[in-house]
């Protein structure tokens, strides 16, 4: 697998730093971009950084509302990342 751009790694390891098991989860805020709940500094990002990493299998984007969306780091999430040395 092709190494991600930074800003997208950056996602993959905020999810698996804050992922403790059950997820987390991302609200909608202006811009196109999506707040991550759990983070202490108001982490957001744009909606199209997800793509990368869902597409490939290292994050889940689930959930049926549209404003607050559960996301988790899948087994092969973090087996990238300890492929690429955190």
């Amino acid at each position: 697998m092709t190494r991600l751009p930074d800003h997208v790694l950056k996602l993959l390891r905020t999810v698996a730093e804050y992922d403790t098991g059950d997820g987390v989860t991302f609200h909608a805020v202006p811009r196109g971009r999506w707040q991550l709940v759990e983070h202490t500094r108001s982490y957001a990002v744009l909606a199209r950084t997800f793509y990368p990493l869902t597409t490939r299998g290292l994050l889940e984007v689930g959930g049926d509302d549209p404003l607050a969306v559960p996301v988790a780091i899948t087994d092969a999430g973090r087996a990238y990342l300890a492929g690429i040395g955190r």
